[in-house]
């Protein structure tokens, strides 16, 4: 008897389970579709796992309120996307915090706008030459941003007196208002934004024949 009792409180446990996930996911799903991204939030510190299987390999600690792109539900867990990295987390824990969302969205739109703001720049100044030596500019602009001795934010990073000169230039300007910027050196701008450095840590370039560095198309960088 205690034996069936048992079985059947898991039985009962497993199905309210179940439903809170298809509930999960329905909230979710039109939450989602009314802020135009299937963005959740976590209700408190939890884990990503690398599998459906909270015993399994973590894949990332997710802070309380942490904003995920919801890929699907699998079981008992819902598959999310946090900051690059996609993984398992309990579907219990799965929520949908505006506030927090909102604020990821401007972030999101704030960083797009200075990868546009870069891409222009890198237009300006490096156009005319092959995508190695546009991606080599946008190099350039993050290595700066990430150097200690200069500003920390790309627009800072472009505006700062007597750097990049294109900066106060019509060119730019109508770059920025028309968006007419080349494909590739927004290919370059991202790429560059997400790290990628062909220049070995260079935070300069000047036209070849100037001074000795690293030779990319008619630029050198040091």
């Amino acid at each position: 008897m205690r034996n069936s009792k048992k079985w059947l409180a898991g039985f009962l446990g497993a199905v309210m389970c179940l439903a809170l996930t298809v509930v999960v996911k329905q909230d979710v799903k039109a939450e989602g579709e009314n802020a135009g991204a299937a963005y959740i939030t976590c209700t408190e510190d939890t884990k990503l796992y690398v599998t459906p299987d909270w015993t399994g390999e973590i894949a990332a600690s997710l802070p309380k309120d942490s904003v995920m792109v919801m890929i699907g539900v699998e079981g008992f867990y819902t598959k999310a996307n946090y900051n690059g990295i996609e993984g398992y987390l309990d579907s219990n824990f799965v929520g949908y915090n505006e506030e927090a969302i909102a604020a990821y969205e401007a972030e999101l739109a704030a960083k797009s706008e200075e990868v546009r703001m870069m891409a222009a720049m890198i237009q300006c100044e490096a156009g005319n030459q092959p995508m190695e030596g546009q991606l080599a500019v946008g190099a350039v602009i993050m290595n700066r941003v990430k150097a200690g001795n200069y500003p920390n934010t790309i627009v800072e990073v472009l505006y700062q007196p007597s750097q990049f000169g294109p900066a106060d230039s019509q060119m730019f300007a109508n770059l920025l208002a028309s968006d007419t910027i080349k494909e590739s050196c927004r290919e370059a701008a991202r790429q560059a934004f997400a790290g990628t450095d062909n220049v070995g840590g260079a935070l300069h370039f000047q036209r070849v024949g100037v001074r000795e560095g690293l030779v990319i198309g008619d630029h050198v960088f040091y």
